[in-house]
């Protein structure tokens, strides 16, 4: 299957399903994908992109997954897919600002 190389646990309690079918990620695995859609977006609006807005949208991500992990909660697929879209656009993000800052400095 084209998606066996995303590092991803494929719990089927974590995914989403429609009918029968049972997706191939979890929910904030799908969600991170996503979030990668809004590459070429963010290169076209690159001069409003503050470096400071990437650890904003990575946060939610990282107190959902540490604080399941830790068990102090239990997540739910909604908030799995909404913490893991703000990440994953965070990592365009961070891929938009780092590939202009590398073209600044070699140009």
């Amino acid at each position: 299957m084209i998606l066996n190389w995303i590092p991803c646990h494929r719990k089927k309690e974590r995914s989403f399903h429609i009918g029968s079918y049972t997706f191939p990620l979890c929910a904030r695995c799908t969600a991170i994908l996503l979030g990668y859609l809004f590459l070429p977006f963010l290169f076209m609006i690159s001069s409003f992109i503050l470096w400071w807005y990437i650890p904003i949208l990575m946060t939610p991500l990282l107190i959902d997954g540490y604080t399941q992990k830790w068990k102090w909660r239990e997540s739910n697929n909604s908030l799995r897919f909404i913490t893991g879209f703000l990440f994953g656009i965070a990592q365009t993000m961070l891929i938009v600002r780092s590939v202009l800052f590398l073209i600044k400095i070699l140009i």
